[in-house]
């Protein structure tokens, strides 16, 4: 079991050396769906493109009539399946997360973010996966990648939740994913 999930390195870049280092210049696939998602996500605010977390964050897309204490409300849910890992959010309209919501609801904080159509703030493909064959047979590169996709994504989090009002964050982390997957591949037999 991972003691430290503190990330030894700053950039997916680094870590891939790492990993060329120790594979011989060879990235597995499993290793490269992981690490391209989040040179991705390290971009986010870097690179000139739009997308649903700056989306967010930008007050002019914020409807001010319906603010609380000048932010959006919103709800957190992380989620894991056996084909992603996702960050969703939900404008929370009457008290409620709403999965549904109209362009220019009048009741939203947002003026237009309809997560049934914009799908999760953010999505790793192949984690639980990634998080398998890390435990069977991961080497270090493998377990640093995995410790810095649990750091971007709860830095995600903390950026959230310092800029809209975020009512509730609910779903496993990483750290917390990997602890059980452990756990039941030990209890398998793996």
């Amino acid at each position: 079991m991972l003691q430290n999930w503190n990330c030894r390195f700053g950039s997916i870049k680094t870590i891939t050396q790492l990993k060329k280092t120790i594979n011989m210049g060879e990235i597995p696939n499993y290793y490269s769906l992981v690490a391209n998602k989040l040179s991705e996500l390290e971009g986010t605010f870097t690179d000139g493109f739009d997308n649903n977390i700056k989306y967010l964050l930008k007050k002019d897309n914020w409807q001010t009539g319906n603010l609380i204490n000048g932010k959006p409300q919103v709800s957190l849910i992380k989620h894991l399946n056996a084909y992603s890992f996702d960050l969703h959010c939900f404008p929370i309209i009457n008290d409620e997360p709403q999965m549904l919501v109209k362009p220019y609801d009048p009741l939203s904080p947002f003026k237009e973010f309809n997560p049934a159509v914009l799908g999760p703030l953010l999505r790793i493909p192949n984690l639980q996966e990634f998080i398998n064959i890390t435990i069977r047979f991961g080497d270090e590169a493998d377990l640093e990648l995995l410790k810095y996709t649990h750091m971007l994504v709860e830095q995600l989090v903390t950026l959230l939740k310092q800029n809209i009002l975020v009512i509730e964050n609910a779903g496993a982390s990483i750290e917390e994913i990997y602890t059980e997957s452990m756990t039941q591949l030990h209890e398998q037999g793996s």
